[in-house]
């Protein structure tokens, strides 16, 4: 993907393409699918759309001819959820976040959450997983005390470094009992496989006095540019107006990656339908032969008391040059 300036990403409107989900797998069978991340025509070996996002299953595998009609192809990994995929040279790589239900062993709670990495060289086949990171080595992966989890991990090369980003810490949300990655933290290392030197202080944390981000940091999606990096978060907080916690999607900016500023808002939740819930979280690619930002998103909907499960499903965002 040719990188372009955080001006001329920032100089976009956005629209959804659909007021519905866009049609990926069998509803009946995979009534949640969340966290998106896909690969362009061009960056992948079959010149077909990549879409790898989590299902109650694990991480799921679909392809499409056009970006907006899915076909599922194959479960990846079992149990593993928050999939992130890029290209290195002339290998994929796949990141994901896995973790085990918490127990009591010996009379002490045990909580593990783990960041794997697996590599392919065709998207199909895919390299037996490492860990590169895990909760148990990190201080902040707790928040106020809850469950260590670390969530949407990423990869991008940065200053001749390959620089990890991840969500860290559990928030739970005082009205809906959902959860979201409270802060944002990164990690970097000489080579793909690691080791990784976590930065210790948080890039994005909460901030009970804001406006947009005073319950949790959500998940965020990063992007290199030409002249620093951009984030699209996906943060709680709470609604004054509606009076409930809530969610948006807003686009930050850095030149370092590290300090970021600048909010735009460039979608919000309806006030009701498939998306009325929170917005969880996105990806982002600008396809240039369009000219056009992609943004699949994820996304639930105000929960029903006379259904067991809350639906989560995909969406469609494009960006245009304003």
């Amino acid at each position: 993907m040719r990188f372009v300036s955080l001006d001329a990403l920032a100089d976009n409107y956005w629209y959804s393409f659909n007021d519905e989900p866009i049609a990926a797998g069998t509803p009946l069978l995979f009534p949640r699918l969340s966290d998106p991340s896909f690969l362009l025509p061009d960056e992948s070996p079959d010149a077909l759309w990549h879409l790898f996002a989590a299902s109650w299953r694990g991480v799921e595998h679909y392809t499409s001819t056009s970006g907006l009609e899915w076909k599922a192809e194959h479960l990846v990994f079992f149990r593993a959820s928050s999939p992130s995929v890029c290209r290195d040279g002339s290998v994929y790589c796949i990141l994901f976040e896995e973790h085990e239900p918490s127990y009591r062993k010996k009379g002490e709670r045990s909580d593990s959450s783990r960041i794997m990495l697996s590599t392919s060289s065709d998207l199909a086949l895919w390299s037996s997983p490492r860990k590169i990171l895990d909760s148990a080595d990190i201080p902040l992966s707790s928040w106020r005390k809850g469950r260590r989890r670390l969530f949407r991990p990423q990869l991008i090369h940065w200053n001749g470094k390959y620089r990890l980003y991840f969500g860290a810490g559990e928030a739970g949300m005082y009205d809906t009992g959902r959860t979201a990655p409270a802060m944002l933290m990164y990690a970097e290392a000489n080579y793909i496989e690691g080791p990784y030197a976590v930065h210790e202080e948080p890039v994005m944390r909460p901030d009970p006095e804001s406006d947009d981000m005073s319950l949790a940091v959500g998940s965020v999606k990063v992007i290199p540019c030409s002249d620093g990096i951009a984030a699209v978060a996906a943060p709680r907080f709470y609604d004054k107006e509606g009076k409930r916690s809530s969610s948006l999607l807003e686009l930050w900016r850095s030149t370092d990656g590290i300090s970021f500023s600048g909010r735009e808002v460039i979608h919000t939740s309806p006030e009701r339908g498939w998306a009325s819930g929170y917005l969880t979280s996105c990806d982002i690619r600008y396809k240039e032969n369009e000219e056009t930002w992609y943004c699949y998103y994820s996304a639930d909907g105000c929960p029903d008391p006379r259904l067991p499960l809350r639906r989560e499903s995909l969406g469609l965002l494009l960006g245009r040059k304003r």
